[in-house]
């Protein structure tokens, strides 16, 4: 997972942005007969540091934790269903989730886990002294929780758009480690169906199954036909030794989101598929920019063939984006992209220009009350793909008749050239991708303040987003998702900003399968002879 510039908003509306990636895909098939107390062995990309999920928001931290911790309910990535887990039911208002817990759940150190352990873990992470990372991102920094025999309600003073979802991502430890949280931190204190017998750090991690464990979701149990005995974690950090060795068999799965996909593909591999949005154009609507007049804005995308743009960004591994919400597991699925963006046509563009009072002068250069058409283009450079995406923009835009001018930077350029609020005059175009997997974490940069004061880098001002977003607050479930399309279209009706490419991660099995879902979890797992 790549972490981008804005790097607190994905990590929950703190008060910048974490741009995190993933998306939907279907679990693999099966590749033969169920394995009886088999080992599953994977390689993970970094070595995790400390265990304890409550404490950092580490990725290597979190996909362990998917081993041996348990969840509230589970989310199907592609659907974004909510199904039974340590909750067998649940009720959502927009400022409040009350979880009903089974009765049969027992911890790894043989204590029971209850409504009670699920309310301190809330309580954990909310209490500012514990310095818990995920205090304001999974769980609302606002958010109390009260339990009542096996009953958890976990509230907001106001409404909370998605709470259901964002407490589906915690981990749930047990209480042991809540009184000594250190004691986490090197080991698992979990109700999971695995727990860790052995590590050497920046080498391997050993996790053996747990005979008593029921409770999984889509009824997964230790006695699951396929369910590995052990499973066994090796710290790789060259995607290419674990594709070679994936090849060779010596382990079962390996995230793989590079070249490296060519010949895994070739040679037949299962996979489970997860995105990340690529690439995502943003044009700023400050009073004395071009490119604050929505023909302009329009006329540019009009001039550049998104889906060409899609496969020079993602080197031809990926596909057209459908939403600005890409990471999986995401609270709305619906495809807000299609038929929104103005479509590929650069004679259309010409007119639409010249419709709105540019002309085009003897130099080919575009102008308009004296102004010529001059573009300054940022775009955060990530890597050879990148750089060919901006110069195939770049041609497009100059065969239209704008003078444009670029430059590109690391994340720390990104930041000062979108969020510093220093100079704002310092683009007209920007290419950064925001990951997120709820609409509801880019409001702040589609409205408000623009930096320093806040974090609306395009200075946009739309109303009818802005009720749409205000609709979508106060609602739950599907209704809700349909306010916050709503509220995605508003945005590309005035071509405020364009998602065109999602990037494809895939994580690659042999001898192995998913039973469900997209990504490595304990009761998915299922080894095959």
């Amino acid at each position: 997972m790549r972490s981008r510039i804005l790097a607190p908003l994905a990590l929950a509306a703190t008060a910048a942005l974490t741009l995190t990636a993933c998306a939907g895909g279907a679990a693999p098939a099966g590749s033969g007969e169920p394995a009886v107390d088999g080992t599953f062995t994977m390689a993970l990309n970094a070595d995790p540091g400390n265990l304890n999920p409550l404490l950092t928001a580490g990725s290597p931290t979190h996909q362990l934790a998917q081993l041996s911790y348990d969840f509230l309910v589970y989310v199907d990535p592609t659907t974004s269903e909510v199904s039974p887990w340590l909750a067998e039911s649940w009720e959502e208002t927009p400022s409040s989730a009350t979880f009903t817990l089974r009765d049969d759940i027992v911890c790894a150190d043989g204590t029971p886990l209850t409504a009670q352990t699920v309310a301190d873990n809330i309580t954990f992470v909310t209490t500012e002294d514990n310095k818990s990372a995920l205090r304001g991102v999974y769980v609302p920094a606002t958010a109390s929780a009260v339990a009542d025999g096996n009953t958890v309600t976990v509230s907001t003073p106001a409404a909370s758009p998605f709470l259901l979802l964002n407490l589906s991502r915690l981990p749930i430890l047990c209480d042991a480690a809540l009184t000594d949280p250190e004691s986490a931190t090197t080991g698992t204190v979990g109700s999971g169906m695995y727990e860790l017998t052995a590590s050497v750090a920046n080498d391997s991690y050993t996790y053996t199954r747990r005979d008593d464990y029921t409770w999984g979701p889509n009824d997964a149990t230790a006695k699951t036909e396929g369910t590995p005995k052990t499973v066994e974690v090796k710290i790789i950090t060259n995607e290419s030794t674990a594709a070679n060795q994936l090849l060779s068999g010596e382990i079962n799965a390996a995230i793989i989101t590079g070249a490296d996909q060519e010949r895994l593909d070739s040679s037949g591999f299962a996979a489970a598929e997860s995105g990340a949005i690529a690439g995502e154009m943003y044009f700023n609507h400050g009073a004395d920019r071009p490119t604050s007049d929505v023909a302009v804005r329009t006329a540019l995308v009009q001039a550049v063939n998104l889906q060409d743009l899609a496969a020079v960004i993602t080197g031809g591994r990926g596909i057209p984006s459908k939403s600005l919400v890409s990471t999986d597991p995401r609270a709305c699925v619906d495809d807000t992209v299609t038929g929104n963006l103005p479509a590929f046509d650069p004679k259309a563009a010409a007119k639409t220009l010249e419709g709105a009072g540019w002309a085009k002068g003897a130099d080919g250069i575009y102008a308009k009350d004296g102004q010529p058409l001059s573009l300054r283009f940022f775009y955060d450079s990530m890597g050879d793909t990148y750089d060919a995406a901006a110069d195939v923009a770049l041609q497009a835009w100059t065969e239209l008749g704008a003078d444009v001018e670029v430059t590109s930077g690391d994340s720390n350029k990104t930041v000062e050239v979108l969020l510093s609020g220093t100079d704002n005059s310092g683009w007209d175009i920007s290419w950064e991708p925001i990951y997120v997997n709820l609409p509801s974490m880019l409001v702040p940069f589609f409205s408000g303040p623009a930096p320093a004061e806040g974090l609306n880098f395009l200075q946009v001002s739309n109303p009818e987003y802005d009720a749409a977003v205000a609709a979508a607050t106060e609602l739950v479930g599907p209704e809700a998702c349909a306010a916050w399309a709503d509220a995605e279209k508003a945005l590309f009706a005035q071509t405020s900003v364009v998602p065109f490419a999602d990037s494809i991660k895939k994580t690659y099995f042999n001898g192995a399968e998913l039973a469900f879902g997209t990504r490595i979890s304990g009761p998915a797992l299922r080894v095959t002879k």
